[in-house]
């Protein structure tokens, strides 16, 4: 089934891509990539399906031959000899559809991107863009598009290549952070993930490293002696750590996946939902009752049922791998297409006081800290229990949410019938 969830058309062109990397400030890297991998990439992300680089004496000869190979409908050129890509360079130009553009910045300047229509236009669009854009201005029959934020930075020199580091950096920071994720975990997760960029690891590899220190960590919280509770609880919020990286590397080196999101995804919420069982163990192995230990497979059924209210709607309406893509109010609306229907979010009033900050304390990253300093203070039997308050709000809530979209799914099939 496709998603449900209403997205705007798109429009983009099938188009190969030329990056213009000549001189050595291209081969500089940042973050890992040289100037001229990272725009290769970019090109290739947003959907190229060629892309060639000119990066030598013989770059111009191999371009004619290039092009000699097939005659694209479109052709993106991205200006890499002495500045640092992102895809926001290039896809607003790429969204705009099918006409002649030029990407400026918010000056108006010319910021290193343009997209031309038909085969024919390769040589005056490297020209364009190696002649810093000079011969699109005055000219009423190219668009003039603003780029998007985190899009390009100038790196010539060191200190340049630095700020350029910093730049791109920003894009770790996703919306749906919350102040414990931005203030204590980015600090310490982003100089690891800067390390690991310069080695072949990738997020998939490090995804998995998260999954076994996971299983080590919930092994030792399922004991019955708090030095081993404290340990575990200790492995897990590494875990959680390391799993900041697996995204920021994904991000800053270009190499998002599906398969990736959702092997992240998966690793967290398997990790999650075992560490409240083995803390419900380590309590039943405490107290010897056997109503603690019934009270691990309610905590079970909650945690499993909420995952699967969450990942009904990121499958099968948002096609998402990411549970912060979570909506819990939709609304039925017209489509893309004539005669369609699609689902789109409710706006809703904007939550203050209290209840802006209580959502905080429901998130993985706080529960990790304050399982931990739960342990340190032998109160296992507290975090435990609100882990199963939580749970069981959390599928009352969802379960309301989950009932109310299966009703808006069987009214769209009706109204399309």
């Amino acid at each position: 089934m496709s998603p449900l969830l209403l997205t705007p058309p798109s429009n983009r062109p099938d188009f190969d891509a030329v990056v213009i990397a000549e001189g050595d400030a291209a081969a500089a890297r940042v973050l890992g990539l040289s100037l001229r991998d990272r725009a290769r990439k970019v090109a290739e992300r947003a959907g190229a399906r060629r892309v060639y680089v000119l990066d030598g004496p013989a770059a111009d000869a191999g371009l004619a031959a290039w092009r000699a190979a097939g005659d694209p409908r479109a052709v993106l050129a991205i200006w890499a000899s002495d500045q640092v890509v992102h895809t926001p360079l290039v896809e607003p130009l790429l969204d705009r559809g099918p006409e002649r553009g030029v990407a400026v910045g918010p000056d108006g300047a010319f910021a290193g991107a343009a997209l031309a229509i038909g085969g024919a236009a390769i040589d005056e669009l490297v020209t364009d863009v190696r002649g810093a854009g000079e011969r699109w201005r005055g000219r009423d029959d190219v668009a003039r598009v603003e780029h998007g934020r985190i899009a390009r930075h100038v790196a010539r020199t060191p200190a340049e290549r630095t700020a350029a580091r910093r730049h791109l950096e920003q894009m770790i920071h996703k919306p749906q952070d919350g102040p414990v994720t931005r203030w204590l975990y980015r600090p310490v997760s982003l100089p690891i993930t800067r390390l690991l960029l310069h080695t072949p690891v990738t997020p998939n590899m490090v995804s998995f490293v998260v999954a076994v220190l996971g299983a080590i960590g919930v092994y030792y919280t399922a004991h019955a002696d708090y030095d081993s509770v404290i340990l575990g609880s200790v492995i897990i919020l590494v875990a959680a750590y390391l799993d900041g990286c697996d995204g920021e590397i994904a991000r800053l080196g270009l190499q998002t996946s599906r398969l990736g999101a959702w092997i992240d995804t998966v690793t967290d919420e398997l990790t999650t939902v075992a560490y409240m069982a083995a803390l419900g163990y380590h309590n039943y192995l405490r107290y010897d009752e056997p109503w603690v230990g019934y009270t691990v497979f309610y905590g079970l059924a909650t945690f499993l049922l909420t995952i699967y209210f969450v990942y009904y709607y990121l499958i099968v309406v948002h096609g998402s791998a990411n549970s912060q893509d979570y909506v819990d109010a939709l609304e039925i609306v017209d489509g893309n297409e004539p005669g369609t229907l699609a689902l789109r979010p409710k706006e809703s009033e904007a939550l203050t006081g209290i209840w802006a900050v209580a959502p905080h304390f429901l998130r993985r990253d706080f529960v990790n800290w304050g399982a931990l300093a739960f342990a340190a203070l032998h109160l296992t039997q507290w975090s435990y229990g609100i882990m199963l308050v939580g749970g069981t709000g959390g599928v009352l809530k969802t379960m309301v949410d989950h009932v109310k979209l299966r009703r808006q799914i069987r009214e769209i099939g009706r109204r399309l019938a």
